[in-house]
């Protein structure tokens, strides 16, 4: 029973279309966010290596 009722909801929701993505994507518009994710992950990661360099020297210091 609950085996049928996952496979219910799993292909009612793979059935849904994402209008906004089809809009983006048409216009083009989809590489911009695209874009624009990928430079906040960059930057994420950046800051993040860096933080932990500090850290590493923090530790050697004591």
């Amino acid at each position: 029973m609950i085996t049928k009722m996952v496979i219910y909801f799993l292909s009612f929701f793979l059935n849904i279309q994402v209008e906004m993505a089809d809009a983006f994507r048409s216009e083009g518009k989809i590489y911009v966010v695209v874009l624009v994710a990928l430079i906040i992950l960059v930057g994420i990661f950046f800051y993040l290596f860096r933080i932990e360099g500090k850290i590493k020297d923090l530790n050697k210091n004591k």
